[in-house]
């Protein structure tokens, strides 16, 4: 359970910089290649969400989301059940390859999601569709907006 708790700090301190990161992105400037990137703070967010990302799919704190939301004691902390699983249909429904639940935190028998992962196909109009839905989902849960940079997943924190 310490180590878990571990994992899941760690995941949240990455997301809050990640996030922190986004909330000044009109006034960073573009680097030589061409991208949004702060070198100061290890690279573009699109980046580190990848990055977490890589490291959410090598972990075993995440289930399929459609299947994970079936069971009684798999419950979000603040987020909507019922809104969660509409994105997840969506996401599906545009193309996602695949829809996570992760950083899922146990306690007292029920389980805890707090993150929801969509893998992103390579199909560009897959993607544009998925971005479209990623929107809503941005505003839903109070993320800053993003856009397609190539990057592998989206991210949304559920709590």
């Amino acid at each position: 359970m310490k180590t878990k708790l571990t994992r899941w700090l760690a995941g949240v301190m990455l997301l809050a910089l990640a996030l922190g990161s986004g909330c000044h992105k009109a006034g960073s400037s573009t680097s030589a290649n061409g991208d949004d990137s702060d070198d100061s703070s290890g690279g573009s967010m699109e980046a580190r969400m990848d990055h977490h990302g890589d490291e959410v799919m090598a972990s075993d704190t995440k289930a399929e989301a459609r299947n994970w939301m079936k069971r009684p004691r798999h419950v979000f902390f603040k987020a909507d059940a019922k809104q969660v699983g509409q994105f997840v249909e969506d996401f599906y429904g545009a193309g996602a390859t695949q829809v996570w639940i992760c950083d899922v935190e146990e306690h007292e028998g029920t389980y805890y999601g707090e993150g929801l992962l969509v893998v992103l196909p390579k199909d560009k109009d897959a993607r544009a569709k998925l971005f479209e839905i990623g929107s809503r989902a941005d505003t839903a849960y109070q993320n800053d907006p993003t856009t397609d940079k190539g990057q592998k997943y989206l991210y949304y924190s559920l709590d």
